[in-house]
């Protein structure tokens, strides 16, 4: 038969030790909230020119939404946001604004193309 031994603690010490593991898990929760919360609208990308090879944009950090805007008289965009979770294509029209807001912020990168031979002038504004 093995003894184990055990240290006992004090009631007070017991309390102050699990005090500060409450007051770190809680610094923790307040973080994560933190981030959670829009800081305001990122500038407007300027105006690029989207040709009918793809071009992914990845965004430095998340963002909750995004508009995405075609400047072109003529010509569609096409757009899928967040390419590593969805594969569903956005169709945007000459002069059209294609508009997502997510609950948090979850939009990672875009990606972007045009019908072959054609291109056509997109703005991108985000809040992040």
């Amino acid at each position: 038969m093995s003894e184990k031994k055990t240290k006992l603690i004090r009631a007070d010490e017991a309390q102050v030790l699990l005090l500060d593991r409450l007051l770190a898990e809680i610094r923790n929760v307040k973080t994560r909230l933190e981030e959670q919360i829009p800081v305001g609208a990122v500038e407007p990308i300027e105006k690029f020119r989207i040709t009918d090879v793809r071009r992914h944009m990845l965004l430095v950090k998340p963002w909750f939404s995004v508009s995405v805007i075609n400047d072109d008289d003529h010509n569609d965009v096409f757009c899928i946001v967040n390419t590593e979770k969805s594969f569903e294509e956005h169709r945007i029209l000459p002069h059209e604004t294609y508009n997502i807001a997510m609950i948090t912020a979850v939009i990672k990168d875009l990606l972007f193309w045009c019908n072959h031979g054609e291109t056509s002038n997109v703005r991108v504004v985000g809040v992040r």
